[in-house]
């Protein structure tokens, strides 16, 4: 169920959202994404990843990308991510 749930969202990330979402905050979110749906992120912090990662989208959706970017930035640290 969770699976479909991360699947749906990817999809309306690359078909809705994807003119919107340019260049470095497309590709942090996507790699976010794919820490999520491998269950690579701990369950403790899985909620407020999501959380971030949202925000994110509706950020860089807006046109603050660097606002977006400075929020991936942040969850793909509390994940371990580069």
């Amino acid at each position: 169920m969770m699976k479909t749930a991360l699947l749906a969202a990817a999809l309306t990330l690359g078909l809705g959202l994807s003119p919107a979402l340019a260049g470095s905050c497309a590709d942090d979110i996507a790699r976010i994404d794919a820490a999520l749906a491998s269950g690579a992120v701990d369950p403790a912090k899985k909620d407020q990843v999501e959380d971030m990662r949202n925000q994110a989208v509706q950020l860089c959706g807006a046109g603050n990308e660097e606002e977006g970017l400075d929020v991936t930035a942040e969850a793909k640290a509390l994940i371990g991510l580069e």
